[in-house]
C-alpha cells in the first residue's frame, strides 16, 4: 500500500495535478506534530513509560471509576438490585463469570492482578456466603447449581472472538447456548440477575420479560468484574445510560430515535419500539423533572437558547441522574427528527435534593442541511423536551426569530 500511493503521489507531482506546494503543506503538518511530541529532541521511546503513566495508580484509578459510572441497569423488578452482601448462597453462572473482558484489540499487562466478577463477588460478599459457580456449558449443573441458592448471577454476553474488528454476526441473539442456559436457570424460579458484557446491543426479548433484573456492563475493562460487584451490592449506584437503541429483534433495524416523521415501521408481527431506548437507564433511586423553562435569544443575536429545569431525587438513596434534552423542529425547510439530542449533563443528588439545572443550546446545533445544500439556522417553531432518556420527559415550545 505504501509503494502505490507514494508511487501515486511522485507521479501526480510529475506530471503537474499535484502542487508542490500541496505536497509541501501535507509534510509539514506531519512534521509539526513530530515537533510537538518531542520526536526530534527524543526519538526513541521510554520502553518504561506505559508502566510509569499508563499503568500510574492515577490512571487505574480512573478506569475504575470509567468502569463504574457506565454501568447501565436495564430492569430492576420488585428492587431485587441491589443484592444483600449476607445472603446464604449465591450462584454465579456463564461463560463470562470468570473472564475479563477488555474488548478487541486490548493487550493484557504482565501487572495486571485484578479478578473476574467471580473473584470480586466472592471478596464483597459475607465471610458466611456461599458462592457457587459454574461456566454454563453444563445446562444440568447450572440448573442444579440455580436450585440451591438464594439468588443466581448470569454472566452472559460475547467476547472478542465474536465482537470486533471483522466479526460481523447475522443475529443479535445470545450467542451459543446461552439463551437456552438463561431460560433454563431463569426456570428453576430462583431469582435471578442478568450481567450482560456485550460490544454491541443484543435481541433478548425473552430476557427483558422474564429476567427481573438485567445490568448492562458493555466491554468494562481491566477493573470491570469490580466495577459489576460493587453496582450489583449497591456500593455504587448504576446511572449509565444507553448510546445505542436495543432492538427486540434483528428484523427491526436500523432502529433510530431520531427518525424522520415518515417512517413507517409498523410490524404485523411485533411491537415497532425498540426493546430499550437510547438514553435509557434505571437507577437505584428515582428523579423528577419539574418547571421547565425555554428562554430563546433575541432575535438576530446568534445567542444561545437557555433551558432551565428543576431535578429533584425523589428516592431513598444517593445518585446520579442525566438529564437529557431533545430537540424538534416543527417546521423546516427539509424534513427534521422527530426528536434530537442536542445537550446533556451527569449530576449528582443526595436523596430529597432539587437543584435547578441550567443547559444551553448553542444555534449552531440548531442547523439543518437546507433545501438549498447547505447548514443554516432557521427561524420557525421548536419543542424541547427533558428527561432521563429519548422516551419521555418534560415539553415546551419555543419559537426562534
Amino acid at each position: 500500500p505504501h509503494d502505490v500511493f507514494q508511487s501515486a503521489i511522485i507521479a501526480g507531482v510529475k506530471d503537474g495535478r499535484i502542487s508542490p506546494a500541496v505536497l509541501d503543506s501535507a509534510v509539514a503538518r506531519v512534521l509539526r506534530v513530530k515537533f510537538l511530541l518531542g520526536l526530534f529532541d527524543h526519538p526513541y521511546i521510554d520502553v518504561n513509560l506505559d508502566k510509569r503513566v499508563c499503568r500510574s495508580p492515577e490512571h487505574l484509578e480512573l478506569a475504575l471509576e470509567v468502569a463504574r459510572q457506565s454501568m447501565c441497569l436495564l430492569k430492576n423488578q420488585d428492587s431485587l438490585l441491589p443484592l444483600k452482601k449476607g445472603l446464604k448462597c449465591i450462584a454465579v453462572i456463564g461463560p463470562n463469570a470468570d473472564s475479563t473482558r477488555l474488548g478487541d484489540y486490548s493487550s493484557k499487562p504482565e501487572d495486571r492482578t485484578e479478578e473476574g466478577m467471580l473473584g470480586q463477588i466472592k471478596r464483597m460478599v459475607s465471610p458466611g456466603t456461599r458462592v457457587l459457580f459454574s461456566d454454563g456449558s453444563d445446562i444440568n449443573e447450572a440448573i442444579a447449581q440455580a436450585k440451591h441458592a438464594q439468588v443466581v448471577i448470569l454472566a452472559l454476553g460475547e467476547n472478542s472472538r465474536i465482537s470486533g474488528e471483522n466479526r460481523d454476526r447475522s443475529e443479535l441473539d445470545l450467542p451459543g447456548n446461552q439463551e437456552e442456559l438463561l431460560e433454563s436457570v431463569v426456570q428453576t424460579g430462583t431469582p435471578a440477575v442478568l450481567v450482560l458484557q456485550n460490544g454491541r446491543p443484543l435481541a433478548i426479548p425473552w430476557a427483558a420479560e422474564h429476567v427481573p433484573a438485567i445490568l448492562e456492563a458493555w466491554y468494562p475493562g481491566e477493573f470491570g468484574g469490580r466495577a459489576i460487584a460493587e453496582t450489583l451490592f449497591g456500593d455504587n449506584n448504576p446511572a449509565g445510560r444507553l448510546t445505542v437503541s436495543f432492538p427486540r429483534r434483528v428484523g427491526q433495524l436500523p432502529v433510530y430515535y431520531n427518525h424522520g416523521p415518515s417512517k413507517m415501521s409498523k410490524y404485523i408481527d411485533g411491537d415497532d419500539a425498540p426493546q430499550f431506548v437510547f438514553g435509557y437507564g434505571l437507577s437505584y433511586t428515582t428523579f423528577k423533572y419539574d418547571n421547565l423553562s425555554v428562554v430563546p435569544p433575541p432575535a438576530g443575536s446568534g445567542g444561545d437558547v437557555l433551558v432551565s429545569f428543576d431535578l429533584t431525587n425523589t428516592g431513598s438513596r444517593d445518585g446520579d441522574e442525566v438529564a437529557q434534552l431533545y430537540v424538534r423542529e416543527k417546521t423546516a425547510s427539509v424534513e427534521t427528527p422527530v426528536k434530537a439530542l442536542k445537550a446533556f449533563t451527569r449530576v449528582h443528588l443526595r436523596s430529597g435534593e432539587t437543584r435547578l439545572m441550567t443547559l444551553h443550546v448553542k444555534q449552531a446545533d440548531l442547523a439543518v442541511w437546507g433545501a438549498d445544500k447547505k447548514w443554516e439556522v432557521e427561524p420557525g417553531e421548536f419543542t424541547v423536551t427533558v428527561g432521563g432518556s429519548s422516551a419521555k420527559g418534560e415539553s415546551a415550545n419555543f419559537t426562534l426569530k
